[in-house]
């Protein structure tokens, strides 16, 4: 006979799956997502002004490319420096320390 609190826990996770099959019945519109950086203003016409597209005078849509920001390396050569120094110091005490470990790791013929 199973126990009451076995029970009550098959009927708990019951009713919180029992809508996991479901579509949502909420229909909100949703615009597109967009990046935070992008400007899309509404213009004085209504417009929102996409960057790398403009219209020119007979109505031909222009579409050109737009070059992402680029990122400036602010660290200097002695700060790679010791960052590298560093990491080869730490592999090299790593590889140290793991090689004392299994020199001294007791021979297992002998059990």
């Amino acid at each position: 006979m199973p126990s009451l609190t076995k029970i009550v826990a098959i009927a708990a996770v019951g009713a919180m799956s029992a809508d996991a099959f479901v579509a949502p019945q909420s229909r909100q519109a949703m615009g597109p997502l967009r990046m935070a950086e992008e400007d899309n203003r509404p213009t004085a016409a209504g417009f929102t002004a996409e960057r790398g597209v403009s219209v020119d005078q007979d109505g031909k849509s222009n579409v050109w490319a737009i070059e992402p920001k680029m990122e400036v390396d602010t660290k200097s050569a002695e700060e790679k420096t010791t960052g590298t120094l560093l990491a080869v110091g730490g592999l090299a005490a790593f590889a140290a320390l793991a090689a004392g470990v299994l020199t001294n790791l007791p021979d297992p013929n002998q059990f």
